[in-house]
């Protein structure tokens, strides 16, 4: 479990928890591992958890054909990064598909979970949703829609 909370202390989303919240966080966490080429999430499916790059590189793809073709890559993200994070602010469908381009291992949150959590205790939800806000107006101010 201490590995677990040293690697969220690293992650942009959970910045300035205090040790009891990246604690609670940390019970949320499944780990998940992935080959190459495996589709982690799919466009247009239900936002059901938030995911954290441990290990590998995923790519972001907004294709709207099934095959999510390479123009449809948007960013490369890695080891420290999250996907799927929108899925804690509103219910909406995915916006886009997420693949391992490399064996991946990843941290997985139901993201109903901690969106409870966020509920019950206040401090944390602000602190977590005032970072994702953060992230989302950086990505946007940038053009990078993901």
């Amino acid at each position: 479990m201490s590995e677990i909370k040293e690697f969220l202390r690293q992650i942009e989303m959970f910045l300035g928890l205090s040790e009891r919240m990246v604690a609670e966080v940390a019970k949320l966490c499944r780990p998940e591992s992935y080959e190459a080429d495996h589709i982690i999430m799919e466009r247009n499916s239900p936002p059901t958890h938030l995911y954290l790059i441990r290990e590998g590189t995923v790519e972001i793809n907004t294709a709207t054909d099934t095959a999510a073709t390479a123009e449809g890559v948007v960013v490369t993200l890695g080891k420290g990064q999250s996907f799927g994070e929108m899925g804690l602010v509103d219910n909406g469908t995915r916006s886009a598909t997420v693949k391992a381009a490399t064996p991946t291992d990843l941290l997985a949150i139901e993201c109903a979970h901690l969106r409870r959590l966020c509920e019950t205790d206040t401090d944390l939800g602000y602190l977590v949703m005032r970072n994702i806000a953060s992230d989302l107006s950086f990505k946007l101010r940038n053009r990078n829609l993901i």
